[in-house]
């Protein structure tokens, strides 16, 4: 807990522990109200931003290679979907993804790394936006350059509202999981596949309203995706991810079909697994 952050960012982000050490030592003391930072003072948030998490590497202006998709004002700051996409020309050369919520208390909101089964054209999921703010979508090739993107949200309150589920029900569904699937694909087909897990994703920042004590953090630090034994990929997250924790994300099926095996972890070390089937149409 004590990770200093010149210690965070002298590793790689491999798991949940830098999260906790940037949240630490930026989200500590967040800017005033949204209305009154101006875009000097965003600018420089990102700066401070981008030396933690990528230390003296540029972020290139990755326009034309990497989208990010989120609403301009949230319906719900603690549901915000989110979706990003990576061009062809970059597509075979990505090895991670990075989601950053610049005005979060934990700003490193999610990093999605791909695996060799992997068709790393979209990723998408729904997080907690916590005031006014940029999201930066950034890109790491396999050789180290960063291409990034950015777009501003309008929300409020998203890390600390209330949990929209009863504890005691949320806590009976723990770990189960469902996932979205064609009834029949075809193979070497671009398939897109959505992931639900059933987990609080707690913040700690968050009251139960019949007790007004804060409820602890519990939160799922993260997701493999398998098919047939080789990774599809993997998503480090944090509790900027939104209660419930969907994943959406694409790859191709083989002829014969085989099996998405999804491995969870969360803060608490519980550990979830779960396996469907992939049916592959006849001929295909």
């Amino acid at each position: 807990m004590g990770m200093s952050l010149a210690a965070s960012t002298a590793r790689p982000v491999r798991h949940a522990l830098f999260f906790l050490a940037l949240s630490m030592a930026l989200g500590a003391a967040p800017f005033e109200a949204a209305a009154e930072v101006g875009e000097a003072e965003r600018a420089a948030r990102w700066e401070e931003l981008r030396g933690a998490i990528f230390g003296e590497r540029a972020v290139e202006d990755g326009a034309g290679l990497v989208t990010i998709e989120a609403p301009s004002r949230a319906e719900d700051a603690a549901v915000v979907p989110i979706r990003i996409g990576i061009d062809e020309k970059l597509r075979g050369d990505i090895d991670a993804l990075y989601l950053v919520i610049d005005e979060n208390p934990s700003p490193l909101a999610a990093r999605f790394s791909f695996g060799p089964a992997a068709d790393p054209r979209v990723v998408a999921t729904r997080v907690r936006v916590d005031d006014y703010t940029y999201l930066h979508a950034v890109a790491e090739t396999k050789d180290g350059r960063l291409y990034g993107v950015a777009r501003f949200i309008k929300a409020s309150g998203g890390c600390s509202a209330p949990a929209s589920k009863d504890q005691a029900l949320a806590q009976a569904r723990l770990g189960k999981m469902k996932m979205r699937l064609p009834e029949r694909v075809e193979a070497q087909k671009r398939t897109e596949a959505q992931l639900l897990v059933s987990h609080p994703n707690s913040s700690g920042m968050q009251m139960d309203q019949l007790t007004r004590n804060y409820v602890p953090a519990d939160f799922v630090r993260r997701i493999r995706v398998s098919y047939n034994g080789t990774d599809v990929l993997t998503l480090e997250s944090d509790i900027s991810i939104s209660e419930d924790p969907s994943l959406a994300f694409t790859f191709l099926p083989r002829a014969g079909g085989g099996e998405l095996r999804v491995e969870v972890d969360d803060s608490s070390n519980r550990h979830f697994e779960q396996s469907w089937k992939v049916r592959v149409a006849p001929g295909s």
